[in-house]
């Protein structure tokens, strides 16, 4: 998060700057990303909402022009379920943007004040939401940042969706605060949480969050640190949401349960289908008048009579891989024990046997199947030449095999933690799914001030080998 210390300091800052063209008043919300405040635009005498990204960002000027840019082509959209943007600028090293002002309360405000929210309230809320991210994503727009705290409801129950396209990614910043975090951990996909591009179907995912939270109370994945809520992302099966309550029709718990899919390719294929499907839920008028009825009464502050819910079951820890969890390749020769010396002979006895048999195998016996021999590390090479095979006239010519691939999923502690894999440098603190050609794979994790986790791997084709979480040890730990 941003310092809260800097806030007063801020505050005289942007009435410094902006003098003479906004009153600035004072704080509204405060983010791991900007520090929102409401202020008057003098000129207009307009009240507006003031987004604004600190110095303490470290943005570098080409961050701040994608930012901008970003920023100019939300201005230019019209939805009546996003909220308008007004302006964008720069002044005195400090960023902001000016958006219109909602009198009225966030959905988060209202789930924390409320807990759980009625069938027709998260429909309601959901149905908003979903026709202003598929609008957005058709005109190329990705919010990359759906929470709780960006869908607002004024006065009247109508929802609007605010910050579109204009979150931050990670790589576009150098925080010196401890602590900051870019984006929301509880509502980031997991690609999202690996490092990658988000996309349409992490906006999906982030909406299926929202989706859970208002219909259980709370967000389906939590946990004492970043770590461990990037775990939980990764690796944990999302809980039922019918053992929190009975009345979630069935298509809606299809629709949470497939926007939730930590693959993104089993997501929607576009959110104009996940707004077809949640559309397709029964909602009568009667549901739509309930709903924005219940949400002016919650953003008034009228009582409104709170739904029940079961406790969900507490999530189930994966586990977590110490340095000595896999056989470690050897880096240098061993003493061969009695028992590694029987497994050599063993060994070369087969070798033996083998060769003798294809010495003497008859001419007309089938010939091994073309693959590879086995390398120390259990990969495959390729086999030497081989004398060309005829080909009948007319048969079709052989085609090579095509390489078969599988995915690695893995979680590091600490999250600085570097993941090379043959040799090679992948990626910090955490792969996704990441893809490797199938067979034996080399993986360290190296941290500055912590042993090596160094093991070997068998990646299946077709298949997604799961690590969990590897916890490295500190240097000089008992």
């Amino acid at each position: 998060m941003v310092p809260p210390e800097n806030g007063d300091d801020l505050l005289q800052r942007l009435r410094m700057v902006l003098a003479g063209e906004y009153e600035v008043e004072h704080e509204l919300a405060r983010g791991g990303m900007a520090v929102v405040f409401k202020a008057t635009e003098i000129g207009l005498r307009r009240v507006v909402a003031l987004k604004v990204l600190p110095p303490e960002l470290g943005l570098t000027a080409r961050a701040a022009e994608r930012f901008k840019r970003e920023a100019r082509m939300v201005a230019e959209i019209d939805h009546p379920n996003i909220i308008p943007v007004y302006r964008v600028g720069q002044i005195g090293g400090i960023l902001f943007i000016v958006m219109k002002f909602v009198e009225g309360k966030s959905l988060d405000a209202i789930l924390q004040e409320q807990g759980a929210l009625s069938v027709p309230v998260t429909l309601y809320v959901l149905r908003a939401a979903a026709r202003a991210l598929a609008y957005a994503h058709a005109c190329g727009i990705v919010h990359r940042d759906v929470k709780g705290a960006n869908i607002l409801v004024d006065s009247d129950g109508r929802v609007m969706v605010s910050d579109f396209g204009v979150a931050l990614r990670s790589a576009d910043v150098t925080l010196t605060a401890d602590g900051t975090v870019i984006g929301t951990p509880p509502f980031m996909s997991p690609e999202q949480c690996a490092g990658r591009r988000a996309g349409p179907q992490s906006d999906q995912y982030s909406l299926g969050i929202v989706a859970f939270q208002m219909l259980a109370g709370s967000v389906p994945f939590h946990a004492d640190t970043l770590a461990g809520v990037m775990h939980h992302h990764f690796f944990t099966p999302v809980p039922d949401l019918t053992l929190a309550r009975d009345d979630v029709p069935a298509q809606l718990l299809d629709v949470v349960r497939r926007a939730l899919n930590k693959d993104p390719d089993r997501r929607f294929k576009t959110t104009r289908d996940m707004l077809t499907a949640i559309e397709a839920t029964a909602f009568s008028e009667r549901d739509r008048q309930k709903g924005e009825r219940t949400l002016q009464h919650l953003v008034q502050g009228r009582a409104v009579k709170r739904i029940t819910t079961r406790g969900l079951p507490p999530l189930a820890d994966m586990p977590t891989l110490a340095m000595e969890a896999l056989p470690a390749i050897p880096t240098r020769p061993r003493r061969l024990t009695s028992s590694m010396r029987l497994a050599v002979l063993t060994a070369v006895g087969l070798v033996a046997v083998g060769a003798a048999w294809l010495l003497g195998r008859p001419s007309g016996a089938p010939a091994p199947a073309p693959g590879a021999s086995s390398d120390s590390a259990g990969g495959n090479r390729a086999a030497g030449p081989r004398p060309p095979t005829a080909v009948p006239p007319g048969a079709p010519a052989p085609r090579r095999a095509a390489v078969s691939t599988g995915r690695l999923r893995l979680l590091t502690t600490p999250t600085t933690a570097k993941i090379w894999i043959d040799g090679s440098p992948v990626g910090t603190g955490a792969l996704f799914d990441f893809p490797l050609v199938s067979g034996a794979r080399h993986i360290e994790v190296r941290a500055q001030g912590y042993e090596t986790f160094d093991t070997t791997v068998v990646i299946e084709p077709g298949g997604t080998l799961s690590l969990g979480r590897v916890t490295l040890r500190s240097r000089g730990a008992g």
